[in-house]
């Protein structure tokens, strides 16, 4: 008599029809939610990503140069070559954190990439530090932006302490975080980092490999005109010679990506025609690979319509991050070949 009564649901169907379209609905609901999340905090469209955009080393030949530069200058951009498909040959799209960097072949030298440190500077030490452990004849590192939350001066100073105790000569462009405190004050956004780090764009030449660092981390206004006007009038001097073996570009927003929406012209969309137009620029000169930062994932892909190599260098912060902490390490060949490797910060 004390024994427990349970109340026997309905077996009315349309009651049942209805219990059972409302567990879709919610079902649907959460998952909507957190493939948004997961979107939002990566950077990445999971239902885009192309398994071939996931690599870990490209080894790209390319010719001869007729002649060598050894010279690091900043501002100094008049040496390009336009390469045709025959000059260019691309092997072993890996999936990330794989290599296939030979153990024999003779390194010319090598350099790191951060990016997305986010004030976490023990990550960001470490990285500097396993780097110049791992990079064969390492001898730079260049930063692609997203060094503070917010752009102070106070955590810009307190990057610049990690970098500077690193020994390693680094090339830095700001990102979009490190911009917001100068342009919540009214000041122009690269403030605050001109004022700890200096130029914000810039370009150099090491054993006849060209550098070009420019700043692309306003999202609300895009390249500046002055530095537009540098990096096109740059662009058109080096269809004259053909005096470097190779040309890297580096900025912080992605030009284009295949399964990311944090690339350049998110917030103002006009931005995504002049993010085109660079794109077109960069190939029509012969670039041979476009490095950035941003995305918080480390993936290598090229632009469809140009068919621009680009790779986009994993995060150093723990934080909105769907990987480990990471950075990328670039090698140089003595044949003019080089490899990008995806490295976990242990």
């Amino acid at each position: 008599m004390f024994g427990r009564h349970h109340k026997k649901r309905s077996t009315f169907l349309p009651f049942v029809i209805f219990r059972l379209i409302l567990s879709v609905i919610i079902f649907v609901f959460l998952m909507s939610g957190l493939y948004s999340a997961l979107q939002y905090f990566s950077g990445v469209d999971p239902l885009k990503i192309d398994p071939k955009a996931l690599g870990g080393v490209v080894i790209t030949a390319i010719r001869n140069p007729t002649t060598t530069f050894d010279s690091l200058s900043k501002l100094d951009f008049n040496s390009l070559f336009s390469l045709s498909k025959s000059q260019i040959q691309t092997d072993n799209l890996l999936t990330s954190g794989q290599s296939d960097v030979p153990v024999d072949k003779p390194v010319s030298f090598s350099f790191l990439l951060v990016a997305d440190s986010h004030n976490e500077n023990n990550y960001l030490e470490k990285a500097l530090q396993q780097g110049k452990q791992k990079g064969k004849n390492l001898q730079f590192v260049i930063g692609l932006g997203d060094y503070t939350e917010v752009g102070t001066i106070n955590e810009l100073r307190d990057t610049k302490k990690i970098f500077d105790s690193s020994g390693i000569r680094y090339f830095l462009v700001p990102g979009d975080h490190d911009l917001w405190d100068s342009r919540d004050k009214k000041d122009p956004p690269t403030q605050n980092f001109e004022s700890v780090f200096g130029d914000n764009y810039q370009s150099f030449i090491y054993k006849g490999v060209k550098f070009i660092l420019f700043d692309n981390a306003d999202n609300y206004i895009g390249v500046s005109s002055p530095q537009m006007d540098w990096l096109l009038n740059e662009l058109n001097k080096a269809k004259n010679t053909d005096n470097v073996s190779m040309v890297f570009v580096f900025t912080h927003e992605p030009l284009y990506h295949p399964s990311s929406d944090h690339v350049m012209g998110t917030e103002t969309p006009s931005l995504k025609d002049e993010a085109k137009n660079i794109i077109l620029q960069l190939k029509e000169t012969g670039v041979n690979e476009v490095f950035y930062g941003n995305i918080h994932y480390f993936t290598r892909y090229q632009e469809t319509s140009s068919g621009l190599k680009m790779t986009t260098s994993g995060a150093i912060t723990s934080a909105k991050n769907t990987q480990a902490p990471r950075y990328t390490l670039v090698t140089v060949y003595e044949d003019n070949t080089y490899g990008v490797e995806d490295v976990e910060i242990k």
